[in-house]
């Protein structure tokens, strides 16, 4: 399950605890309240769109949130459209997708479309249930990636862009001794989030070799953290040890289901993704974090208009420059104490060992 199915099962898992409260009218009129989560990123091919009832009876919660019919609508109960700046109506269909297991039904309705979705301007989303009449809305300006909206890719030495501090065009990257660094121009977002991905091949014999790969997942970055380097240029700036981008694979690694009685595997290429979003998400992210405090009870968020609904309706953009890694780089996940029980290999396909 997504992180952010995770944030909306907290949601749910609130509103369910606070209902059942003693000074809450129980018997109290029905009114509908959706949970929305609507996360636009126009850089996708699919669009998708999770929207869920937000139940009340009088059984145990835990029961009837495995009940597909109490957290999704009905196929055709809601329709689901987004308006552009120029106007234009995009509508979303109906789909089912299965969810992890967890506190909800697997079983979960989702509201996607594959039309292009514009990277500026303001646009509306409507949620109407048919069967109702009750119409959610909420509006979000669109927002484009760091390398389209500076003409640019994101990661490295300036003035040119598409390789990481330090590297000149076509040169492999190596994070085997050195520290690293990931820096981008901010684009206008609120906050940033950059990944480090890790591709690897799971060589199966006559079975081929399966790609796969793992991810550094770094903290987020907000607006204020912009540093300004050669006196003028602004950049969001991430730096990291050998140790950590091996350590940060090896958890990763450890938390998948790798096949077993592998020949090897071995890394081959590396990819930098940013994320970018607006300051709703900011906002969001804050309303559903832990509380701290003594008392535990917190505003549910909600952009929506006149709060008709639970949830958000912004927009998140990313960009993504794809390396191949250095020879010693690809070796040293074969050795390094991280990586290195998972049975990789060096460029020449052989297993070193631990080191």
């Amino acid at each position: 399950m997504s992180i952010y199915t995770r944030i909306i099962t907290l949601i749910f898992v609130s509103v369910v605890v606070n209902s059942c409260k003693n000074d809450l009218e129980l018997n109290a009129p029905y009114k509908e309240y959706p949970s929305i989560y609507a996360v636009i990123n126009p850089q996708d091919k699919i669009q998708m769109i999770r929207i869920n009832k937000v139940f009340l009876g009088e059984g145990d919660a835990n029961v009837m949130a495995k009940v597909a019919d109490s957290v999704n609508y009905q196929p055709g109960e809601l329709s689901v459209t987004l308006t552009g700046p120029d106007a234009k109506v995009i509508t979303f269909r109906d789909s089912m997708i299965q969810a992890s297991e967890g506190a909800f039904n697997t079983s979960q309705r989702v509201y996607v479309t594959s039309e292009k979705i514009g990277t500026s301007g303001k646009y509306k989303l409507t949620v109407k249930n048919n069967k109702t009449g009750n119409i959610f809305t909420a509006s979000a300006n669109s927002l484009d990636s760091i390398n389209a909206h500076w003409g640019y890719l994101p990661f490295t030495a300036f003035p040119t862009y598409p390789y990481p501090p330090g590297t000149s065009p076509g040169e492999y990257i190596n994070y085997e001794a050195n520290k690293g660094s990931v820096r981008f121009p901010p684009n206008g977002a609120a906050v940033y989030q950059l990944v480090i991905r890790m591709h690897f091949f799971d060589n199966q014999g006559v079975g081929g070799n399966i790609p796969d790969y793992v991810d550094y997942v770094f903290g987020n970055k907000l607006a204020k953290d912009v540093t300004t380097i050669s006196n003028t240029i602004k950049v969001i700036d991430y730096s990291f040890t050998p140790d950590e981008v091996f350590g940060a694979a090896g958890v990763a690694l450890s938390r998948k289901k790798l096949a077993v009685n592998t020949l090897g595997r071995k890394m081959y290429k590396i990819e930098f993704l940013v994320f970018s979003s607006t300051s709703e998400y900011v906002d969001y992210l804050a309303y559903n974090a832990p509380s701290l405090n003594i008392a535990q009870q917190k505003p549910l968020y909600s952009n929506f208009d006149k709060k008709a609904a639970l949830g958000i309706f912004t927009f998140r953009a990313r960009a993504s420059v794809t390396k191949e890694m250095g020879t010693t780089f690809i070796n040293r996940f074969a050795t390094h104490p991280s990586t290195c029980r998972f049975e990789f290999v060096d460029v020449n396909d052989q297993k070193l060992g631990c080191q």
